[in-house]
């Protein structure tokens, strides 16, 4: 794994160049090359999920600051989630929205109205919290931020919380990853899923290494793209510095070297699975056609 501050070092030392300008140029491609490789990725690498609630009378809804596009979109009522159909066409949502009756409490249709909120039909005829689930493409985050290794903290076997010593932990740090870089740790990246002090934070997952204290560590933002595409991205950054100095050569070379890493990333994970072997879905019992999809009873 390589962490945002890895690859700007990486690329830096390349073309040996610390011009403020440059340096800039060189952050900003870093983050384009892992947004071209999340752009091909063709697994749900970047898959997200939110609940929401229905009021009544309301038929608009924000979709997340952090969307691209919708997936799908399902409501509970009781114990039954009803999938809703999605209308791609304003010309037929507009028709919709026509009927005299347009109230319900199960909607069954939504519709994606510019790139920040969906609206669903029938309009809810009643308030219920957390009926809404929706999945959609996240976009990429930009990474801005450097490693963090002040001070040491304490691993225990088996438990997510880290307590550090001599450290500074801020609630920035949520959502960047965990490293301990000592010999004695056992080497995996744990994404940091919450705040709690300046000495205390919780992994997404318990640490599986044995119980150890004082150790260095690290603290960075990796790339969103399979770990070992990771270096490819310093290739992406020089390649733009070389094409803004003009040096073509250079700048081919580079940019056929992350042309064969997208290629590449393309070809092995163009699967959700590692498996060619598909077998015939059969649908489970409790589960009945409802408008092309399916609904549980």
């Amino acid at each position: 794994m390589l962490t945002f501050q890895n690859i700007y070092d990486e690329a830096v030392l390349q073309t040996q160049d610390s011009d403020a300008s440059s340096l800039t140029l060189i952050k900003r491609a870093i983050n384009q090359g892992m947004k071209k490789f999340g752009a091909i990725l063709n697994r749900e690498w970047r898959t997200s999920e939110k609940t929401f609630g229905i009021v009544a009378a309301q038929q608009y809804y924000q979709m997340p600051e952090n969307s691209i596009r919708m997936k799908w979109v399902t409501i509970t009522i009781g114990n039954i989630a009803y999938p809703l159909t999605e209308i791609a066409d304003y010309e037929t949502w507009q028709h919709l929205n026509m009927r005299t009756s347009t109230t319900s409490t199960v909607p069954e249709y939504y519709y994606v109205r510019g790139n920040d909120e969906f609206g669903i039909w029938p309009i809810p005829s009643a308030t219920t919290a957390n009926a809404g689930r929706l999945n959609y493409e996240r976009r990429m985050r930009d990474m801005v931020e450097a490693d963090y290794t002040t001070g040491t903290v304490t691993m225990t076997i088996n438990s997510a919380t880290v307590t550090g010593s001599g450290t500074t932990f801020t609630v920035a740090m949520v959502g960047r990853w965990l490293n301990v870089t000592t010999a004695t740790g056992d080497g995996e990246w744990y994404k940091i899923s919450a705040f709690t002090s300046t000495t205390v934070i919780t992994l997404e997952n318990t640490y599986s290494g044995a119980t150890l204290a004082s150790l260095a560590y690290t603290i960075g933002e990796l790339p969103d793209i399979p770990e070992e595409f990771h270096e490819s991205l310093v290739d992406y950054a020089c390649y733009r510095y070389y094409r803004r100095r003009r040096d073509t050569v250079l700048a081919r070379d580079m940019k056929s070297a992350f042309d064969e890493s997208l290629a590449e990333c393309m070809a092995d994970y163009s699967s959700k699975t590692g498996s060619q072997y598909f077998r015939p879905i059969r649908l489970r019992q409790g589960y009945v056609h409802h408008h092309r999809d399916y609904k549980v009873v």
